[in-house]
């Protein structure tokens, strides 16, 4: 598989899949922001991944990008 759809709360964006399959309860990293998977999808061979914001404290602002999934845009 060599790309993804993510649909975000503000709107679809397709990026190139991970080495490491995208799972629910994944967090990936986006434009300087954290969101959890909600579900991963198939649709005519290609993963379709809704997330949703990942709320900052303070704690998790220091340790934001710490085992997400960096997102590659296509």
């Amino acid at each position: 598989m060599s790309s993804m759809v993510i649909r975000f709360p503000d709107g679809t964006k397709e990026f190139r899949y991970p080495e490491k399959p995208v799972q629910v309860d994944d967090t990936v990293w986006h434009d300087g922001a954290r969101f959890r998977v909600v579900s991963v999808s198939s649709d005519d061979g290609r993963d379709v991944v809704v997330v949703e914001p990942v709320p900052d404290g303070l704690v998790d602002e220091l340790r934001s990008e710490e085992g997400a999934i960096r997102l590659v845009d296509i």
